[in-house]
């Protein structure tokens, strides 16, 4: 009875501390490196559901029918719609703007780290937040294969799905404000004046393109 009794103790020891080691080590990091993986592992769980959606849509193609949309047509847009919302929002931009640019743009400017790393940790959580919603609210019905108010129907969910894409690109204007400020101030690199000149023009455009999406989006929507 005691052995079983300590084996049990041991292995509630172990979960415990693996469960420190995890939040420490992924859920509460703030280095540039540990959250250019944790965008990379995040695109690859995101990636797998694009790809789940996008094999259904071709086998309806295929095979048109199937059991997976049974004849709906409505539901074959509302798959196209959030496969597409998913490889680009979800995939894409995390992998090339989330995972590399963490990963590499330090190095580059010769620093150790992202100016507000706790911001930049916070940028990151905001996608899995904005994927949930997007689960949770991109299959209601109805939804055509892009839901702009003036070409599909008006219904609560569509400014839901508006305020899931807002979110988005406040994580990446708050992602690249941050790269921004390293630029302007980061002085520890040797050739601190000459990429100064030759960089900064490009990192501020690429700063407040995300911005400008939103203005344009206001602009068609309303």
């Amino acid at each position: 009875y005691f052995y079983y009794l300590d084996r049990i103790k041991k292995l509630f020891t172990y979960l415990n501390d693996l469960r420190k080691h995890v939040l420490k080590k992924y859920v509460y990091t703030i280095n540039h490196k540990r959250i250019a993986i944790n965008y990379l592992y995040f695109s690859m769980v995101t990636g797998l559901s694009g790809a789940a959606l996008a094999t259904m849509i071709r086998l309806e193609l295929a095979h048109p029918g199937s059991p997976f949309f049974k004849g709906d047509s409505l539901r074959y847009l509302q798959v196209v719609t959030a496969h597409g919302l998913i490889m680009v929002f979800f995939v894409v931009v995390p992998i090339l703007f989330g995972g590399f640019a963490n990963f590499l743009i330090p190095y580059h400017v010769g620093s150790k780290d992202v100016a507000y790393p706790r911001l930049n940790s916070i940028g990151f959580w905001i996608q899995p937040c904005g994927y949930i919603l997007l689960a949770k609210i991109g299959f209601l019905r109805p939804q055509f294969w892009r839901y702009y108010d003036k070409t599909s129907f008006s219904f609560p969910f569509l400014e839901k799905m508006k305020y899931n894409q807002y979110k988005e690109y406040k994580n990446d204007y708050l992602f690249y404000l941050d790269f921004l400020k390293k630029e302007i101030t980061d002085d520890h690199s040797f050739f601190w004046k000459a990429r100064k000149v030759i960089k900064l023009p490009q990192y501020s455009v690429f700063s407040f393109v995300p911005l400008k999406l939103m203005m344009w989006k206001t602009m068609i929507n309303y």
